[in-house]
């Protein structure tokens, strides 16, 4: 009796789980697009870049690359119901696009994870009084701590025991410059190199805590030194809060997102209200938002702008194929693309607000311009924001609503990227029971959580950035292009609009078909072509990677790349009959592609229900 019910619920069951509503999935599409780079890395090349006149090439790749390709791989995912790895029944040959998009999925995550570590760090330290990045008279400190007293003409160097002041109204120097760009505790540009002697000049109290506490750093990326055991504790609490979302795939995630993809806009707003009534924001947002039409003329720029789309929307990672195969068969997916990229991009330009009305009241506070002391990545988050954040009353308030905001634009996208890697080893598994999926999830997250200790070695910054610059250099490039060519043209726009007039009830705009089939292909491999020809060795602050470190580089930017062409050649060999034939059929859909099972099974039920009526 109880073996006949057990084969009843199995055959009703559905093939995977669904979003308990389209509100949760929607929130989590957004989740995964807001995260860090639309807080450190957008405004900050809007800002190179010529100010508002970035949004001019950022918009045109929106409409032209970020809309279609993000319908396309959510789409895809809807209609087949599958992970990223086995959504490629589509197309065989290509499976190893679905290999590719988790190895970049999973070295994200790693390295992801320990931003939001010390984020963590940074968080608990928020709490204390006064903040500990604000001073100069704790262990971590040098002798030629430097402490920035705010005063007019006045830039104070204390080491907790004395205070000097340099009063100087002289020349600037172009190196005096660069080294304050370099080093925001030069805030003052009237000091002359007659008076100040460079190398004698040490870091601001915040550049000490990010070097000498948190980071502990080593002298290069040879010298690993140790573990910093202050850095596991967050890093293990990242694992477990990262774990505890996920644990239940898209029924924990779809609860958790009503805090964590909402919650970095409240903070935003907050920090934006209280940053514009600072002295100076004013003009850090005519810096962000008056264009330089100049610009428009820079190659550079426009290379840029395609790359922050792709950081900031997510393509050709995977996360939106895993999503959107949990979803039900006939949702709306087409008006959840357009949603998503309004509001995911209109994140990235609201945050700069915040970001540069305090980068304004800092250039008001030091006679820097605002050029001269902003940053991107860490350097913003860990050093100029504490920095600025502890100059305002209560900064610890600040403090703390300004890492909570990160936490949560951290955790969003952590889970989508897990939960990519999650999903695709699921999938695999023949006979799924919810036993399995925790086992699966809890691995998956110890294995990434062993690698991850690298990066708490006082080498780890140095591997972070060796990571961070190579690692989409290449394969997510390579993996969008492919996935337009085979959508365009191996399987077929029209083939694909009768797919999507199945799952929507109406075809798509022709327009996709054009996108698809000329406009993506040949943008994307024009600035693949483009990024490889400029790409540069990367750096950290003064700090030149060796010689070797870029041929570590380029491993890590192919070796996810590598799984496309071996997965193609794995197909050829496996298949029956001439090698001709071997090849053809491996570019043609197999008899697993087709509608998510929910569909079909929907299909057999209403056909039975038919046949019982006529009966």
């Amino acid at each position: 009796m109880c073996e006949k019910k057990g084969v009843a619920m199995a055959q009703t069951e559905p093939y995977r789980l669904k979003w308990k509503s389209k509100f949760e999935f929607l929130l989590s599409l957004i989740g995964y697009s807001v995260g860090l780079g639309n807080i450190w890395r957008f405004p900050y090349l809007c800002a190179l870049n010529g100010g508002a006149v970035f949004l001019i090439p950022y918009a045109i790749f929106m409409f032209l690359l970020a809309f279609p390709l993000s319908f396309l791989e959510l789409s895809i995912g809807q209609f087949s119901g599958k992970s990223t790895y086995d959504v490629w029944d589509i197309c065989p040959a290509f499976r190893g696009l679905g290999v590719s998009m988790v190895l970049v999925t999973a070295i994200t995550c790693l390295y992801y994870t320990m931003i939001l570590a010390w984020i963590l760090y940074y968080l608990f330290h928020s709490f204390m009084s006064p903040l500990p990045w604000t001073t100069c008279d704790n262990w971590w400190n040098t002798d030629t701590c430097f402490v920035h007293q705010y005063r007019t003409n006045n830039f104070t160097s204390t080491d907790g025991n004395h205070t000097n002041n340099f009063t100087d109204s002289l020349n600037n120097t172009n190196r005096l410059v660069e080294y304050a760009t370099n080093h925001s505790s030069l805030m003052d540009k009237n000091i002359s190199l007659a008076h100040v002697n460079i190398s004698t000049i040490g870091l601001t109290a915040p550049e000490e805590f990010w070097n000498y506490n948190v980071l502990r750093i080593s002298t290069g990326l040879g010298d690993f030194g140790s573990m910093q055991w202050q850095l596991l504790v967050p890093l293990i609490l990242s694992w477990i809060i990262i774990f505890l979302c996920i644990v239940k795939s898209v029924r924990s995630v779809g609860k958790v997102v009503y805090l964590t993809a909402t919650a970095p806009y409240i903070l935003i707003t907050i920090l934006v209200v209280r940053a514009a009534t600072l002295p100076g924001a004013i003009d850090g947002v005519k810096f962000y938002i008056i264009p330089d039409f100049s610009k428009l003329a820079n190659p550079q720029m426009w290379a840029q702008a395609l790359m922050q789309m792709f950081y900031s929307t997510g393509m050709g990672w995977g996360g939106f194929i895993t999503m959107a195969s949990y979803n039900k068969f006939d949702n709306n997916i087409m008006r959840d693309t357009v949603i998503f990229c309004i509001v995911g991009e209109g994140t990235s330009f609201y945050a700069g607000f915040v970001v540069f009305s305090v980068l304004g009241f800092m250039s008001h506070q030091t006679g820097l311009e605002v050029a001269e002391i902003i940053r991107t990545g860490p350097g913003l988050a860990f050093i100029a924001y504490p920095e600025a954040l502890g100059q305002l009353p209560i900064p610890q308030l600040w403090a703390v609503l300004f890492f909570l905001m990160l936490v949560f634009a951290a955790l969003d996208s952590m889970f989508v990227n897990v939960e990519v890697c999650v999903t695709t080893i699921t999938d695999l598994i023949p006979k799924k029971t919810p036993k399995i999926r925790l086992m699966v999830t809890a691995v998956t997250c110890f294995l990434m959580f062993l690698v991850t200790l690298i990066y708490t070695t006082q080498a780890g910054i140095y591997i972070y950035q060796l990571v961070d610059w190579y690692l989409t250099a290449v394969t997510v490039f390579l993996v969008t292009v492919l996935e337009a060519i085979i959508i365009g043209w191996i399987y077929g726009a029209d083939r694909y609009f009768d797919d999507m007039e199945m799952m929507l009830g109406k075809r798509p705009l022709y327009l996709f078909k054009l996108l698809w089939k000329f406009v993506n292909p040949v943008i994307l491999i024009a600035i693949l072509v483009f990024t490889l020809v400029k790409y540069q060795p990367p750096t950290y602050g003064d700090y030149v990677y060796p010689s070797y470190a870029s041929a570590i580089g380029w491993i890590i930017a192919l070796i996810s790349a590598v799984p496309i062409p071996i997965w193609m050649i794995r197909e050829f060999i496996t298949r029956k009959g001439p090698l001709l034939q071997r090849i053809k059929s491996s570019f043609q859909p197999n008899e697993k592609w087709g509608p998510a099972k929910d569909y079909k099974l929907a299909i057999q039920s209403d056909s039975r229900e038919l046949q019982n009526m006529k009966s």
